[in-house]
């Protein structure tokens, strides 16, 4: 089964929810004032076994606008990009990392499993998380440690961006703490002074 054909098996349900499929980047999306919540869902077909996985997601417009400015990526990845993914069996643990499938019995049940673990878990995660306050204390929660899904750098630059927007009390504090991180990784020059500029765009940015 292509997976095409797998993703749009979610449509009704997810539709009931109020998220529209975009078959242009295989997601289906849901707008709200801040920015999108977004669901990934990954199928891959191999001669052994069959794969099914979820990826859950928020966009905060404003964190994207700003943070793309200083990384050096397409103006049409700057439009989609995603302020924070995340596994699903992070969110809830009745869902596996994947699915393994030998069938399309198998594909039915673990569809199932997906639903109940959206109305369980995974819209009431996407709900908090589209709260830029939520969503700032989640990176500031693990500063030096990126969520798994996340390169290091954007990382960075979406945590301490968050921290100004919504948490400018600890801002300072956390504007060290990033900063000191960046460098300790071991970033390249270049990196570290798009982050020195992000550093001084926000320093300067006033409501």
């Amino acid at each position: 089964m292509r997976e095409l054909d797998v993703i749009e098996l979610h449509s009704q349900f997810l539709g009931e929810f109020g998220f529209d499929f975009h078959p242009s980047h295989l997601i289906f999306f849901k707008d709200f004032p801040q920015g999108k919540q977004v669901i990934f869902i990954h199928y891959s077909e191999y001669p052994e076994a069959s794969y099914l996985e979820y990826n859950l997601g928020v966009r905060i417009d404003r964190v994207e606008e700003i943070i793309h400015r200083f990384l050096p990526t397409l103006s049409d990845y700057a439009q989609r990009s995603i302020t924070l993914i995340q596994k699903a069996n992070k969110i809830g643990k009745e869902i596996p990392a994947r699915f393994v499938l030998d069938n399309d019995s198998q594909l039915a049940e673990a569809i199932m499993t997906a639903e109940k673990f959206f109305v369980s878990h995974g819209f009431h995660w996407m709900d908090q998380m589209i709260n830029p306050q939520v969503l700032e204390k989640a990176f500031a929660e693990r500063k030096e440690r990126a969520f798994s899904t996340q390169n290091f750098v954007y990382y960075a630059f979406r945590g301490i961006t968050l921290a100004k927007l919504y948490n400018p009390e600890d801002y300072p504090v956390l504007r060290k703490i990033y900063l000191d991180e960046i460098k300790k990784q071991g970033m390249t020059p270049f990196t570290i002074a798009s982050f020195l500029q992000l550093l001084h765009f926000l320093d300067n940015l006033s409501d």
